[in-house]
């Protein structure tokens, strides 16, 4: 069975002063390139109202959750599409200010998902990136974090077996926080 991607997208963006997912990246949108990384998979969208109603019917296989509550953080966003995915279901966690990630970088952390493993993840020097692939057993754990942006605790769950993916892959680790980030990331 394949993984269900989940992209947060719900965050005020306010170090950046709003509206970072939809800035030009590439042909597109910051958003638009991390949702094209998770062509290949089912994916949902985890969005703000205004979000969700611009992305609403664009994609087929694409499922948009509305987080209403963005202050609660990632970890409610995460919640809210481990109850609306099917169980069975691994799922991929990615950022949507992520737009480097690729759909290369997805389908290997994706692939790297064993029977034996419940978590996932590329690392670069000891420093965790994005996608985290969680299996179906781990899933169990979503429900388990507290509010807040306490997604790194995901790779750190110790009764987690944990698989980490050697990759050199910018996509996985840059993201944008503020202007500077985001004219830097033009450049690469």
């Amino acid at each position: 069975m394949t993984a269900h991607c989940v992209i947060l997208a719900a965050g005020t963006a306010s170090r950046m002063g709003g509206g970072k997912l939809l800035l030009p990246f590439g042909e597109g949108t910051v958003l638009d390139a991390v949702l094209a990384a998770c062509a290949a998979y089912p994916t949902t969208l985890v969005a703000s109202a205004e979000l969700a109603e611009r992305y609403r019917g664009t994609r087929g296989g694409l499922s948009i959750v509305v987080n209403g509550e963005p202050q609660r953080g990632m970890a409610h966003s995460l919640r809210l599409a481990h109850r609306a995915i099917s169980a069975e279901y691994p799922l991929a966690i990615l950022l949507g200010d992520k737009p480097l990630v690729s759909a290369a970088l997805v389908g290997r952390t994706i692939g790297a998902l064993q029977p034996e493993v419940d978590v996932v993840y590329p690392a670069r020097n000891g420093v965790p990136g994005h996608p985290v692939v969680l299996s179906a057993r781990a899933r169990g754990i979503v429900d388990e974090l507290r509010d807040g942006d306490t997604l790194h605790l995901l790779r750190d769950v110790p009764r987690l077996r944990r698989r980490t993916l050697p990759s050199d892959d910018d996509g996985a680790f840059v993201d944008i926080d503020t202007e500077v980030d985001y004219r830097l990331i033009l450049t690469l």
